[in-house]
């Protein structure tokens, strides 16, 4: 616990920070900024404080005077795989809004905060071949680098040649694939907290027709199981690694209807009757009722058949 004079520096520590974070981003820094609308669950309290990051070097400053000051903050993008407590965030939220595309002769730079089903509609459309697979997965470039989005055994990974990435207090650098140790739903920067700022994508040329007939049978598939609304993280759990399995994984989904999870509801929370692993907001749902249900889940599908399902999403806040 601090002391009362320890207590009074850091009170005023915070308010240096935040007269620092007003000064730089004027009318793009919030306090007491509501977050349910940036995730895709749309639910979740406040942040004590929110910056908008519209360009790189927004980006840069915001984590690095974060960093320098010792204060509490996250990185979000399109919200598409946390869940917000629903007392909020108590720190800085650094919201990943660039969002620059160029296309080059033979790969795509990118910004990190470029909506992801924007950038594979433009790529199909060109008949630029590379991440059609990835085909309505909601969130951001950098997002799905970060966690390695992917779907029908392929991910952002196989088309990644080289990232611009930020470690606090350091200057930007540029990293090829090889660094990101790229695996199921993960890369090396979930234990560096490294921040992607640019991406680098290669892809061949192919008809575009080919490509949009492509993206428009995985948007129909993904119809047919996933809600047509914000309303879900899409996946919570991930898939089990298993080499014996279709594409190498055990679907979690396959698991949990097998233990009923589609009649199950705490709340406003529920389970999507078309997919067994997509958790929705019926409208109402406070993010423990989410928590509660997937506790709930776990603990069936463990005394059930031994394994213990892990989240594919990010809780954050307390």
């Amino acid at each position: 616990m601090l002391a009362h004079h320890d207590r009074i520096t850091a009170l005023q520590a915070t308010k240096e920070v935040i007269d620092l974070l007003q000064k730089r981003f004027k009318d793009k820094f919030f306090q007491d900024h509501s977050l349910a609308d940036y995730t895709t669950f749309k639910i979740g309290g406040p942040a004590s404080y929110f910056v908008e990051c519209r360009n790189r070097d927004d980006i840069i400053d915001s984590v690095n005077l974060a960093h320098q000051s010792g204060i509490r903050y996250f990185v979000i993008g399109g919200g598409s795989n946390i869940l917000v407590s629903d007392s909020g965030y108590h720190g800085l939220i650094i919201y990943i809004a660039n969002s620059e595309l160029k296309i080059e002769a033979d790969h795509l730079l990118v910004d990190a905060g470029y909506n992801l089903e924007t950038l594979v509609d433009t790529m199909c459309n060109q008949g630029l071949q590379g991440i059609e697979t990835l085909a309505g997965i909601k969130g951001t470039v950098g997002g799905a680098v970060y966690g390695n989005a992917g779907a029908f055994g392929t991910s952002i990974a196989d088309s990644l040649t080289s990232a611009e990435i930020l470690k606090p207090g350091e200057e930007p650098r540029w990293e090829d694939n090889n660094y990101f140790a790229f695996s199921y739903r993960n890369s090396i920067l979930k234990k560096t907290r490294e921040v992607v700022l640019r991406v680098k994508l290669g892809f061949e040329r192919k008809p575009a027709r080919e490509l949009i007939a492509k993206q428009s049978e995985i948007l129909a598939l993904r119809e047919t199981k996933h809600p047509g609304w914000d309303c879900s993280a899409g996946c919570f759990f991930k898939n089990i690694e298993a080499p014996d399995q279709p594409h190498g994984k055990l679907a979690a989904g396959y698991l949990l209807d097998k233990i009923g999870a589609k009649r199950l509801t705490i709340g406003g929370a529920r389970v999507f009757e078309n997919h067994a692993n997509i958790l929705i907001n019926s409208g109402q749902a406070k993010a423990e009722d989410v928590r509660k249900l997937a506790e709930m889940l776990k603990e069936r599908v463990k005394n059930e058949f031994g394994y213990t399902l892990e989240e594919e999403i990010t809780y954050l806040g307390d």
